[in-house]
């Protein structure tokens, strides 16, 4: 189906009164019309921002598809309860818009070093007189000499790979040249000068980070439960991200209760489960409550009780090392894992109470 169908599909989903073919309309814009467009323009952004590797921007990509779901669903069903049943003029413009924000949303999230050098970098090449950024017929932000300044002309970013290009750009430096003794607006203008033409303001970033050094996430190392006895896992609490996308997001409300039962728990319990959740592929868990808009980081802060500020500096490191919360706490590893597994008991039991039977869940 073309943006016809997708017109067509969303005007029944307003104004059937059968829920269960509303329903069917839902799962069907979602699926052919507003997933692909979402997952077009998320993979283009990784591919101009010199992403961390292809299994970090799958992980990213779903959480970002997740947040943009989420909003819209909330929002198609706001429309289809109001009884003027108000539409969209411009209903893929929405996504794209939506999808948009929730990737610069999650980036200046997850890596903040990064959001840090791109306010740095965008206030240079705005600033100084030899440089230029400007917004290109896509929306995009390309950005470069002043002299290669065109709005109008169509261009290609044409980014490519780290591991087939910076290698050509120290080459490209006069010898003696070291990019760890540079300044920031001496290597800007040395890569640009080296790339020759316009390149989009993410991979300029994406470039100077990966020479800076600036690498913020930490890839999820080989993770058992050995030392803890079985039991009930947190992940098995969870929403599974293998259900329809109507359903997975239905699901938040599960999330949401388990948020608050884990909030009720002993302090201790709370910083040994919390600060080494994951999920079932060993990732951090904890960003799901971020990223559906359960709670934010201070919030977590508090929960966990570190000052927000102490917090945001291990926010890209979790899920931490039970050796690593042991010394926070100022415990053994063992007690660490103890404290866990008493947390995660206590939350299988309430759970499984009458509360969330009654919701179905």
């Amino acid at each position: 189906m073309g943006e016809e169908g997708q017109d067509a599909l969303l005007q029944k989903f307003l104004s059937v009164q059968d829920l269960g073919v509303a329903q069917e309309c839902l799962e069907r814009l979602l699926t052919e019309h507003v997933e692909p467009l979402v997952r077009d323009i998320t993979r283009y952004k990784f591919r101009s921002r010199y992403a961390s590797g292809p299994s970090q921007e799958e992980q990213d990509e779903e959480d970002i598809r997740s947040e943009v779901l989420l909003q819209l669903i909330s929002r198609l069903r706001d429309l289809r309860a109001s009884p003027t049943k108000p539409s969209f003029e411009n209903f893929r413009g929405y996504v794209a818009t939506t999808a948009y924000n929730a990737f610069h949303k999650s980036m200046r999230m997850k890596y903040p070093a990064r959001s840090r050098l791109k306010n740095r970098i965008r206030y240079l090449v705005n600033h100084a007189h030899e440089l230029a950024m400007w917004r290109d017929a896509n929306g995009e932000y390309p950005c470069g000499l002043a002299a290669w300044m065109k709005p109008d002309k169509e261009w290609k970013a044409g980014a490519a790979r780290l591991e087939q290009t910076l290698e050509e750009f120290l080459d490209f430096l006069p010898a003696g040249k070291n990019v760890h003794h540079m300044k920031l607006a001496e290597l800007v203008y040395a890569v640009l000068n080296w790339r020759g033409h316009p390149i989009l303001i993410d991979e300029l970033v994406g470039i100077v980070a990966e020479m800076q050094g600036i690498k913020e996430l930490q890839q999820a190392s080989s993770y058992c439960e050995d030392e803890e006895r079985p039991g009930t896992s947190v992940c098995e609490l969870l929403p599974d991200r293998g259900t329809d996308v109507v359903t997975m997001m239905e699901q938040r409300a599960r999330l949401e209760d388990l948020w608050l039962e884990i909030c009720q728990l002993p302090l201790r319990q709370r910083v040994a489960l919390l600060l080494n959740l994951r999920d079932a592929q060993a990732r951090d868990a904890l960003v799901l409550f971020t990223l559906t808009g359960i709670a934010n980081l201070r919030h977590i802060a508090e929960v966990v009780a570190w000052p927000v500020e102490d917090f945001a500096t291990i926010w890209n490191k979790l899920p931490l090392e039970d050796a690593a919360i042991a010394a926070s706490l100022g415990i053994t590893r063992q007690q660490v894992i103890n404290l866990r597994k008493s947390a995660r008991e206590r939350l299988a039991r309430r759970m499984v109470g009458p509360r969330n039977h009654a919701r179905g869940l």
